[in-house]
């Protein structure tokens, strides 16, 4: 039986790519590419959950490309941790299409346990949140960065002593 692992993934917010909301530019579809390797490869010897908040860009695109994955034969499942119920609002109709269906695709959709969310007062607080939820049930994390640029959720990670693989959007380059 395989082992089992949780991947947590963070990103910048997409409009801090270089080629932002564009998943036609090469540079995104070498990303994708890239990121899906590396997911891949890091369930060649376990089964690996993805986790994500579902945010618009990466963290969707890395639920999409796991659940492409399953059908490769690897031993990938998906986890969305929901931030909030708002989280689609102001979304182009195909991304909230997108959104939906990783959701009802999703192995998991953990709810945030009241002790994440009772501090919560802003959106941006809940995503703080589900960061957080996800790094502490995981067992390492793949931050997206642009350049020097990384996810908030990097510093919670760094405290709580998470192996964190780096991935950065503008060079495509891998790190610890």
């Amino acid at each position: 039986m395989k082992k089992e692992a949780v991947c947590a993934v963070v990103s910048v917010p997409v409009e801090k790519l270089p080629y932002k909301f564009n998943e036609a530019e090469e540079s995104v579809i070498m990303l994708k590419a890239k990121l899906s390797a590396l997911l891949q490869k890091a369930a060649a010897d376990v089964t690996l959950t993805v986790m994500t908040n579902g945010e618009f860009g990466v963290p969707l695109w890395c639920l999409e490309m796991a659940e492409a994955s399953k059908g490769l034969g690897h031993s990938i499942r998906t986890a969305i941790v929901v931030p909030c119920d708002e989280q689609d609002t102001g979304w182009a109709e195909d991304w909230r299409d997108r959104y939906y269906k990783v959701i009802e695709n999703a192995d998991s959709a953990p709810a945030l346990p009241l002790e994440y969310t009772d501090i919560c007062e802003t959106v941006e607080d809940r995503y703080d949140m589900a960061d957080r939820y996800m790094i502490d049930n995981c067992d390492f994390i793949v931050a997206v960065t642009v350049g020097d640029e990384e996810p908030d959720a990097i510093e919670y990670a760094k405290g709580k002593e998470k192996q964190i693989v780096y991935f950065d959007a503008e060079t495509l380059e891998v790190s610890q």
